[in-house]
């Protein structure tokens, strides 16, 4: 086949793809509101953090001003020495750190004190949220304990950490998510066209199985990133989710990950003649691999399920992207998931090519 009617041939599967908005677009509503409620569920603005409070003066002004602390809504306050206490804050378990210096109480006595806050600046909702809250305590401090305007200022310092939010974490999952379910479903795609005769007249045409599997890779490809491009579009705009990697690695992975996919749905097509059998069986595929493969929650499995978990496909889709999005990771990260995604879709479309049949 020439390269202009393999053009013709993806154009023709896009725009069948494209009548029937129901099949992909289900999986960006799907997605968006699992993005939506779960962010929501764990804003910054409705969960406690951790605020660690480190006395260095240790005079009857540092005590009270410890003390202003006290009762703050959505706050758990701990207390411990300088260096644990920032050791936690670069670990990612404080979200903050204010610590009074020595010689605190003496500079109040002169109208000048100043404590230091560090903190996690790898969350840019809580940064507004964390510091407005040091910000309030000390302005209430010097207004009803000090009764002077600026006794006391702060001193904010930014620490770079690799704390991972978990709307971080449920995005790049949520990616994976979708790349599954659009792409196993071209297995209920093709049974469809098989039932319907569209697969029996191409057929008869000099048309090859490989030359229909490559045009629709190539559709469903552009679909997927497509969808990619909308989910983290929406989690950058609503939920301030950067992607720390590089844009060629990403769309490498979406690239894998949509192959596997296809590869699993068209084994399950050429195994099917029916397209209730078909969709009873992607969806019995598709639910245990969204739990195992970690697209909602950090995995915490049995050991007696881990080669299952690490042989599914979606666990590795969903650690590579996470690899690229929360951890800027490049070949020497993700060569082990791209190595298990290769072996799925050769080893599928190996399978399916065998098997694969017209009618």
């Amino acid at each position: 086949m020439g390269a202009g009617a393999f053009i013709q041939l993806v154009v023709t599967q896009a725009t069948m793809l494209r009548r029937n908005v129901g099949f992909w677009l289900s999986s960006i509503i799907m997605a968006a509101l699992s993005m939506a409620v779960f962010g929501w569920l764990f804003n910054p603005d409705t969960q406690p953090f951790d605020l660690a409070l480190v006395d260095e003066d240790r005079t009857e002004a540092s005590q009270s001003l410890m003390q202003a602390f006290d009762g703050l809504e959505n706050v758990e306050l701990k207390r411990g020495s300088q260096e644990d206490e920032l050791e936690s804050l670069e670990g990612g378990d404080r979200g903050a750190v204010v610590i009074v210096p020595s010689g605190f109480g003496a500079d109040l006595g002169e109208g000048a004190a100043s404590l230091v806050v560090y903190y996690d600046n790898s969350n840019p909702i809580r940064i507004g949220y964390v510091t407005s809250t040091v910000d309030a305590v000390v302005d209430n401090y010097n207004a009803s304990v000090v009764g002077q305007t600026n006794a006391v200022t702060v001193d904010k310092q930014a620490v770079d950490t690799d704390n991972v939010r978990f709307i971080d974490f449920l995005t790049p999952g949520m990616v994976g998510m979708m790349i599954m379910w659009v792409n196993l479903g071209v297995g209920f795609l093709l049974v469809t066209w098989r039932e319907q005769g569209i697969l029996r007249r191409l057929g008869v045409t000099p048309l090859r199985p490989g030359s229909l599997i490559a045009s629709q890779a190539v559709s469903f490809a552009l679909i997927s990133l497509t969808q990619t491009v909308i989910i983290l579009g929406m989690g950058r705009l609503v939920f301030d989710v950067e992607v720390a990697g590089s844009y060629l690695w990403l769309a490498l992975t979406v690239l894998l990950g949509v192959l596997a996919m296809l590869s699993v749905g068209y084994v399950i097509a050429s195994l099917l003649k029916s397209v209730t059998s078909v969709n009873a069986v992607i969806n019995l595929v598709a639910f245990p691999m969204i739990f195992l493969g970690g697209s909602y929650f950090p995995l915490d499995t049995p050991p007696v399920l881990n080669p299952l978990v690490n042989a599914i496909p979606l666990t590795h889709l969903n650690d590579a992207l996470r690899e690229v999005v929360n951890h800027s990771g490049g070949l020497g990260d993700l060569w082990l998931s791209w190595t298990v995604l290769a072996a799925w879709i050769v080893g599928g479309f190996v399978l399916s090519m065998r098997l694969f049949r017209w009618q």
